[in-house]
């Protein structure tokens, strides 16, 4: 009885071979399962950037409720400005300086952030300050940017300053007007529900980063009106490249080298002409009724100027809703 004991007790052991062959089979497995656990977690992400997105849109509607008039893009509450012609109409329906990302802040359930600017969304206890709601986590430009806005040049390198709140989103600067906003439906008479609102952007993407200076733009309360800078400063889209403040009424642009926008590009390809999102599909929006939509990357530049220009009274064509 012993010795039948202790024949079934000894187990044959692996050969090699065997081993080899399971440890092959485990790396087929995890390398089926990779793809659908990043597909999983991009459809998260791409699920919370559209949360955020709608959230923003109806901060936009609510604002309206209150003050009969979208927020301005960016706005001033003095004859504020930097030499610029159109300095005395900037002015902002809720007697503060800001931009649309500062003014909406009350509706977001961000009121405390919004008392604590004073008045001014450049005032210094806004440093180092971020919203949540205001980031996207498939954003790649991160690794080489951090969670704040600004820089500056300091005897030569690149030297962060100002530290205002990246931001993910970009407002249509066609639609909230900075020289005089309207109420929501005369913003956009080509329809609400056909005019886009609202466009992702990478938080790291200026002509100083990430390519060399290291720069974090855009940052959400940077207001170029009255503290200067160039587009890529603001959390903006549509601006001509002189800067918000020297746009002229008709001198809205959308976009460059023959793309409408930019979809999953690496940080190093990023164009801060345009809008880009870090979804491989295509460009979360957010459109004047508040609805929010992925617009396919096939798009072409023509059919994403006509949905950016809310009074050009072009139908969308059938590319629109491909």
């Amino acid at each position: 009885m012993g010795r039948l004991l202790k024949k079934f007790s000894k187990g044959r052991a692996f050969t090699l071979i065997e081993l080899l062959v399971v440890i092959a089979i485990i790396a087929i497995l995890i390398g089926l399962l990779l793809p659908a656990v990043q597909k999983v977690r991009e459809a998260a992400a791409r699920t919370q950037c559209s949360d955020n997105l709608k959230n923003i849109a109806l901060a936009v509607h609510n604002f309206n409720d209150s003050y009969k008039v979208v927020p301005p893009v960016e706005g001033s509450h003095l004859n504020q400005g930097i030499g610029n012609p159109y300095a005395s109409t900037y002015k902002s329906p809720t007697g503060t300086t800001g931009t649309i990302f500062y003014y909406i802040l009350p509706f977001i359930e961000q009121k405390n952030l919004y008392n604590l600017a004073n008045g001014n969304s450049m005032n210094q206890q806004m440093q180092g300050l971020t919203v949540p709601i205001y980031l996207c986590p498939s954003d790649p430009s991160v690794a080489n940017a951090g969670v704040y806005g600004g820089c500056g040049v300091m005897n030569g390198p690149a030297v962060q300053r100002n530290n205002f709140g990246s931001c993910n989103y970009a407002a249509n600067v066609a639609v909230f007007e900075p020289r005089g906003t309207k109420p929501i439906q005369v913003s956009m008479p080509d329809g609400t529900s056909n005019t886009v609102m609202f466009a992702e952007r990478y938080r790291n993407c200026s002509p100083d980063g990430p390519h060399g200076g290291g720069c974090t733009l855009p940052a959400w309360a940077w207001n170029t009106i009255v503290n200067g800078g160039d587009p890529w400063s603001s959390p903006t889209f549509g601006a001509d490249q002189d800067g918000i403040w020297q746009m002229g009424a008709d001198q809205a642009q959308y976009s460059y080298n023959n793309l409408a926008f930019q979809a999953g590009p690496s940080p190093q390809a990023c164009d801060w002409h345009l809008t880009q999102g870090g979804h491989d599909a295509g460009m979360v929006i957010a459109m004047g009724d508040g609805s929010v939509r992925v617009v396919n990357q096939g798009v072409s530049t023509q059919t994403w100027v006509w949905a950016c220009s809310p009074s050009d009274g072009n139908p969308l064509p059938n590319d629109w809703n491909q």
